[in-house]
């Protein structure tokens, strides 16, 4: 039976939206802002680099105003669980500066 989301051809694909809030209180941790910010890029970069990371950015609306969080949508990865592992791995949540929610959507596919 064909599927719609999934024309001849094209994998079943899931995509994960980690999205990370500004957490309550001082973070635990005895690394700057600076410290963590530099280690993001890289640990973002090293996604990328690995074919995990769809893309990211900072929670910002159009009028420039910082929300305080971020969103990165993974690709390539078995199932929420681990999209959930590899995301709280991600410097400022790991240290405590953000909080993290990990949102499944299954890939829609569109013809040429």
């Amino acid at each position: 039976m064909s599927d719609a989301s999934s024309p001849a051809g094209r994998p079943v694909q899931f995509l994960f939206v980690c999205v990370s809030r500004q957490a309550e209180g001082p973070p635990a941790t005895e690394l700057s802002e600076d410290e963590v910010r530099k280690e993001h890029r890289a640990y973002l970069q090293d996604l990328h680099d690995r074919g995990l990371l769809y893309g990211s950015g900072p929670q910002r609306d159009s009028s420039g105003t910082d929300h305080g969080g971020g969103i990165h949508v993974l690709q390539n990865v078995d199932d929420i669980d681990t999209a959930r592992e590899i995301a709280a791995r991600e410097p400022f949540i790991r240290e405590g500066f953000r909080t993290l929610e990990v949102f499944a959507g299954r890939r829609v596919w569109f013809a040429p």
